[in-house]
């Protein structure tokens, strides 16, 4: 791998998706006729509030696009990726099946996309340049949280600091996997147990956004009672994921005496880097308990070999110039509450699906991912859209990998492939954040969500 393409696949906090927002510039159509379109009063807004979050100096993406003279040089490209919808990046749902209802979709809409290539069309007039606001003022990565600073969540009420990993500036790829005693590495005591309601991840300094491929972190109880709080697994961070938010009503057992286990993904980038990676953590209030204890985050292992529990995928053998599907079938033994999906591959994915077969024979496809290994964004539900899988459902976990040409992210075609850790082997699985839900809560969810899905849609919604 080279420099500069180490350098786009593993900064993965300085390239992290923003939150979306969306803007209020409107395409006006009258007789089948576009107004004249300007960057001043049309398009600027819309970059401003959907493209240079990540379209600034200092970030991992190819170009900055703040101002009027660096939109207009790159025109044409950009009327081509917000067509195709490959800008913004990051969500490779397919449109054509499963659940659209999503609270982070960052994609433009189609007034936006028709703003954006009409003004290309009409030759990019810039229109009153006073009227264009100057480019806002950005801060590293490693300098702000980005729950306190874009979705108000306030400062974090712990701050974790990971032990550090010296990544030399030669070599393949690292791991560091450290376990260490949650006290020691708090900014602040944490005094017996707390409920954790959303978690976020970034760099401890702005070089070491660019060694990182992927950050995971889990918690260890030192006890074995009162585990309600769910599994081991905490967090993870990649390319265009950042924080986890836990649904209203759910969070995390923490408490002073765990275990934080790392497990840090790392490159090397031309340079040695002291790797240097912090946690924000925001709390439930203090005497707060949440109704339910979430799982987050559940891996679905696609592949027989990987759900019954064999070492590896002994089933994953990919062949050159060819194709492997896996599929993997889960029973769940209690009510869950889905509210969010993330796949996971490498560069020879090709699509993720998940799929639900309902106690009463149903079969449901809930979403398909096709595979972009540059982002690793997690899709979350909108409460109304949120999945409801009752206990006796099989869910289905499938992968394709593609191994052929026809994969623009294919490094050679010619080799066999197996899993691994490192990006040129391969992964197959897929995440659900889920919370279980007793009987007789799960019951009052599905009538609320019959009640509402036979409510008439009022008439200025339609």
């Amino acid at each position: 791998m080279t420099r500069q393409k180490g350098l786009a696949a593993l900064s993965i906090l300085l390239a992290a998706l923003a939150w979306p927002q969306f803007t209020s510039a409107q395409v006006s159509f009258a007789s089948n006729e576009v107004r004249e379109m300007t960057y001043a009063d049309d398009v600027a807004p819309i970059f401003r509030e959907n493209c240079v979050t990540c379209h600034h100096p200092g970030t991992a993406a190819p170009m900055a696009l703040e101002t009027y003279e660096q939109v207009r040089r790159y025109a044409t490209r950009i009327r081509q990726a917000v067509e195709t919808r490959a800008m913004p990046p990051g969500w490779y749902l397919d449109r054509t099946v499963g659940i659209q209802e999503f609270k982070n979709d960052p994609t433009l809409t189609d007034e936006q996309i028709a703003t954006i290539t009409a003004w290309v069309d009409q030759g990019t007039p810039m229109g009153d340049p006073s009227k264009i606001q100057p480019p806002q003022a950005w801060r590293p990565a490693h300098e702000y949280w980005q729950l306190e600073e874009e979705l108000n969540y306030g400062p974090p009420d712990l701050i974790v600091t990971a032990p550090t990993y010296l990544v030399p500036a030669a070599s393949g790829d690292q791991w560091f996997e450290p376990d260490v005693a949650l006290s020691s590495i708090l900014d602040r005591p944490l005094i017996g147990e707390r409920w954790i309601r959303a978690i976020e991840t970034r760099p401890g300094d702005q070089q070491s956004a660019y060694v990182f491929h992927h950050v995971n972190v889990g918690l260890r109880p030192a006890a074995t009672e009162n585990t309600s709080g769910g599994d081991g697994g905490l967090t993870d961070a990649a390319v265009g994921k950042r924080f986890d938010l836990y649904p209203n009503d759910s969070g995390k057992l923490i408490r002073a005496d765990d275990m934080m286990t790392f497990s840090l993904h790392l490159y090397p980038i031309g340079e040695e880097v002291e790797a240097k990676v912090q946690l924000g953590i925001w709390l439930w209030p203090e005497g707060e308990t949440p109704k339910y204890a979430t799982r987050d985050e559940t891996s679905f292992n696609s592949g027989e070999s990987a759900s019954i529990g064999l070492p590896r995928y002994t089933d994953m053998l990919i062949p050159p110039n060819g194709y492997q599907e896996l599929r993997a079938y889960f029973v769940l033994r209690e009510n869950a509450r889905i509210h969010s999906i993330r796949g996971h591959m490498h560069l020879r994915g090709g699509y993720q699906m998940m799929e639900a077969i309902y106690p009463d024979g149903r079969r449901e496809v809930i979403n398909k991912i096709n595979w972009n290994h540059l982002w690793h964004t997690t899709h979350v539900y909108e409460d109304s859209a949120q999945p409801l899988l009752p206990k006796g459902t099989v869910i289905v976990s499938s992968s394709l990998m593609d191994n052929t040409s026809d994969n623009p992210s294919n490094p050679d075609v010619d080799q066999w492939v197996v899993y691994g850790r490192r990006s040129v082997s391969e992964m197959a699985h897929i995440r659900f954040g889920m919370t279980y839900i007793p009987d007789e809560d799960f019951q009052e969810m599905l009538e609320a969500r019959e009640r509402a899905q036979a409510r008439p849609v009022p008439i200025a919604s339609r």
